[in-house]
C-alpha cells in the first residue's frame, strides 16, 4: 500500500497542476482528512513562499473571464465560487475598472459585435432589442451597461 502523502506534498501536488484559491486547497486538504491545524500551517507556508496568491489568482480569473466577453458580475461571481474574500473582489474588479482594462462598457460592445449578425435576423426592433438585452444579462453584464452597449450598436 502506497503511503499518504504529506499535506505539504499533496498541496504542491495541487498547486503543480493548476492555480487555485485558498479556500479551494483547504477544501480539498480537507477532503483528503488532513488535521485542520496542519492544513493550516501548510497554507501559511504556501502562501509565504509564494505558491498560493488569492490576489493574483483573483485577477488571472477576472482577466479571463473579460476576455471571453463576460461582464462584472459574472467575473464577481466565480470569484465568489473560487472562495475569493469579498474584499479582494471588489478590489480587483475595481482596479481592472480604473484602469480601463477590459472595462465593462468594451467588453459588452464587442461581445454584441460579435453576435449582431444574430440578432440582425431578427425583423422585429423590440424583440431584437429584448434578445440583445438577455445575451448580456447571461454574460453578467449590468443593466446599465447593456442598454449604453445596446445604445450604441443596434
Amino acid at each position: 500500500m502506497p503511503r499518504k502523502k504529506t499535506a505539504m506534498e499533496y498541496a504542491i501536488l495541487l498547486l503543480g497542476r493548476r492555480a487555485c484559491s485558498t479556500a479551494e486547497l483547504r477544501k480539498k486538504m480537507l477532503a483528503r482528512e488532513y488535521s485542520v491545524p496542519e492544513i493550516a500551517r501548510v497554507l501559511e507556508e504556501c502562501t509565504r513562499r509564494g505558491f498560493l496568491n488569492d490576489r493574483a489568482y483573483a485577477e488571472s480569473l477576472a482577466e479571463s473571464v473579460y476576455l471571453r466577453g463576460g461582464g462584472r458580475n459574472k467575473a464577481a461571481r466565480k470569484l465568489q465560487l473560487k472562495g475569493i474574500d469579498r474584499e479582494i473582489i471588489e478590489n480587483t474588479l475595481a482596479e481592472r475598472e480604473a484602469d480601463g482594462v477590459g472595462s465593462e462598457l468594451s467588453s459588452a460592445l464587442s461581445a454584441l459585435e460579435r453576435k449582431k449578425a444574430l440578432f440582425d435576423r431578427e425583423p422585429d426592433p423590440r424583440k431584437r432589442r429584448e434578445k440583445a438585452l438577455r445575451f448580456l444579462a447571461g454574460r453578467g453584464f449590468s443593466a446599465a451597461t447593456a442598454y449604453e452597449a445596446l445604445n450604441r450598436i443596434l
